[in-house]
């Protein structure tokens, strides 16, 4: 008798805890960052990929693994972080619109030729961001971070801390460009900057093209 009294009153305590934890769930507890419905600055490595949702983290570790025009570079994908768009070549990879630029066109895909200064903006981003090398993409808060074709709108940066897309406007193989109608990228009024010096002294394409990319 007295071990079924016992048991009873450990169920009932054992009840009573469970139904006091339900009622008071997790609202008063941070969630660990990189969790759904959690604001992180957490960084992915590609190296080590994390189950983090999309869409989290404020930058991403990955590695080059092809330029592919004056503005746009294939990196590879990270678990959650950056998934594969594009499956055509002997590597999954991702891409990357460099956020904030335009250079000219490559038209792979069209009949007419390459814009004026568009190889020489895809080979001039080729040196900056060489295959393999370790980049991290970063995301701005004002901007979208993918475009309608999965590609992630962000800067890439190099292990020297440099901004590809500030360096291609720089040297004079980009222009600053947003779409219209969208926030204007917080490093839009540096690359602007950049853009006047480059013009001003016929740097890189601004030598043999007028105009270069959109602007």
């Amino acid at each position: 008798m007295k071990r079924t009294l016992s048991r009873s009153v450990l169920g009932g305590l054992i009840a009573s805890v469970l139904c006091i934890l339900t009622l008071t769930g997790c609202e008063d507890h941070p969630m660990a960052p990189g969790l759904p419905g959690t604001p992180s600055t957490t960084t992915v490595s590609a190296q080590d990929p994390a189950q983090v949702s999309p869409g989290t983290p404020a930058s991403v570790e990955t590695k080059v693994i092809r330029v592919i025009d004056g503005d746009t570079v294939a990196v590879q994908p990270v678990a959650g972080a950056l998934s594969v768009t594009d499956t055509r070549g002997d590597v999954p990879e991702h891409t990357v619109r460099l956020l904030g630029i335009d250079a000219p066109e490559m038209n792979y895909r069209k009949d007419i030729g390459p814009e004026c200064g568009a190889k020489a903006a895809t080979d001039h981003l080729g040196g900056i961001l060489p295959q393999t090398m370790p980049v991290t993409i970063e995301f701005d808060p004002r901007s979208d971070r993918t475009d309608r074709y999965g590609r992630s709108l962000a800067y890439v940066i190099t292990p020297a801390h440099n901004d590809a897309a500030r360096q291609q406007v720089t040297d004079g193989y980009a222009m600053p460009w947003f779409p219209k109608g969208e926030p204007e990228p917080q490093r839009i009024p540096e690359y602007r900057t950049a853009a006047d010096r480059a013009v001003a002294l016929h740097a890189g394409a601004h030598s043999q093209c007028a105009p270069i990319g959109r602007s």
